[in-house]
């Protein structure tokens, strides 16, 4: 109850620290000991929130213990330095206290949210979760078993079970190709002597990217980044990541399981975060199949022939290997009228592009909806970690509306040429009854999951 009283008022309560030329007023704060944080002060409610970021993710993971990764964000806070498991939950619990940890393919996260009046507990214990986990094989164990009953659970999910084929064959010999959560294999194979090693590997200043919003005052947040980050080691060596492209383009593939619905997902190549037409891919995006009702793959498929419940578009946004993605589903008979109709739709957003109206629309919301995701200090600590995190500078939200603004209804087209081109990687999983027209390459096991 404590937990959902201190969201609500965050969510509904702040009023962001605006300056009158910006955004938001971002300040980049270093530490004595050279700890960088990115801190946008609110005093207007007693809340802190930090989001670090650390750029060492999953691709790093062993392909034998592929997991890891994910495996060390479920026990970096079940216990750290003396206090145990149990005794690190009920303090965070009795301050009402959220630490998080997550991981992704390119980095692993953590997140604190807490009340002023315990600001020291709480950042005591990122400290001790970030300096000194404990990794107790009880707690290894436990949590080896909560990941391996997922996988289990997910094994006739469709949508789960097309996202481990589309990342094999889209990432053919690549670590993006391996199942960041792991499979039941390879999780067993764990240690807490592999969980340390990763640790040490994921866990230093030079991977380190730190955000701050609400009440704690510069000067504050330079002696808690010593306290909390500065014996963090430098570095450790990183394997490189190749940059890889969409794979096995062109080419169907079927995974056969008795469902009444087909699940269909289709992959293109996309751009990468930092590249000039990101924004013209976002307005592309949200026309074609990223607004909900309002996309034209929506308004075809769903609202003028009823083939699906939803059909959506969307940019991955994978450092090493950006891509474009169409999902849906349907009925297992009319899979190769969902797939006609998809293609139709794409080719003629390719022939035609885009009206002036659709992208005046698409402008409009994007543009509008920036400030409803500041209305709360965790979501903006968010988005300035994820500026961090993506190499783009401080006064990014302050260019990004001029950007939008210039992109036009050939810039679209162009992009959409560019990308949608190309035959897609076509993953089915279901039943689905195919013409001949669709020649499918049968998959006999889930790649990435035994």
């Amino acid at each position: 109850m404590k937990q959902f009283l201190l969201s609500l008022l965050c969510c509904l309560c702040l009023t962001p620290a605006f300056a009158s030329d910006k955004i938001l007023n971002i300040q980049q704060v270093t530490s004595s000991k050279g700890i960088t944080a990115w801190l946008v002060e609110d005093h207007s409610i007693p809340v802190i929130s930090m989001e670090i970021g650390f750029t060492y993710g999953s691709a790093q993971d062993p392909e034998m213990l592929s997991g890891l990764s994910t495996l060390l964000s479920n026990t970096l806070d079940e216990g750290a330095g003396e206090v145990a498991a149990q005794e690190f939950q009920k303090r965070l619990d009795d301050n009402s206290i959220t630490l998080k940890f997550n991981s992704s393919r390119d980095g692993f996260f953590g997140s604190v949210k807490t009340l002023s009046k315990h600001k020291s507990e709480a950042f005591h214990l990122l400290k001790l979760a970030l300096t000194a986990p404990r990794f107790d094989q009880e707690a290894v164990d436990r949590m080896i078993a909560a990941n391996q009953s997922r996988i289990r659970s997910a094994l006739s999910d469709p949508e789960w079970i097309a996202a481990r084929i589309a990342n094999d064959k889209a990432y053919e010999h690549h670590p993006y190709a391996m199942n960041s959560g792991g499979t039941l294999q390879s999780l067993s194979k764990i240690t807490p002597v592999n969980l340390q090693e990763v640790f040490k590997s994921t866990i230093t200043r030079e991977n380190l990217r730190v955000a701050v919003t609400g009440d704690i005052t510069a000067e504050e947040l330079t002696k808690l980044l010593d306290y909390v980050f500065a014996s963090l080691p430098p570095s450790r060596p990183k394997a490189p990541i190749e940059n890889i492209s969409v794979q096995n383009k062109g080419q169907n593939f079927l995974y056969t399981l008795d469902i009444p619905q087909s699940f269909v997902e289709m992959r293109w190549d996309g751009l990468g975060r930092k590249d000039e037409n990101y924004y013209t891919l976002l307005l592309l995006n949200h026309i074609l199949g990223g607004n909900g009702f309002g996309s034209r793959l929506m308004e075809e498929i769903r609202e003028k022939q009823g083939l699906t419940y939803g059909i959506y578009s969307s940019p991955q946004l994978l450092d090493h290997a950006p891509s474009f993605t169409i999902s849906t589903s349907t009925e297992n008979k009319n899979v190769g009228l969902m797939l006609d109709n998809i293609d139709a739709i794409v080719k003629e957003f390719i022939a035609q592009g885009v009206t002036n109206d659709e992208l005046r629309r698409a402008k409009q919301y994007m543009i509008g909806s920036l400030p409803l995701q500041l209305t709360s200090t965790d979501s903006i600590a968010s988005i300035l970690l994820g500026m961090q995190m993506d190499q783009l500078p401080i006064d990014y939200l302050d260019k990004r509306d001029a950007a939008i603004h210039k992109v036009s209804t050939e810039d679209v087209k162009t992009l959409a040429q560019q990308l949608l081109t190309p035959e897609p990687l076509t993953i089915i999983v279901g039943n689905p009854t195919l013409n001949d027209n669709y020649k499918m390459q049968v998959v006999e096991d889930i790649p990435n999951a035994q």
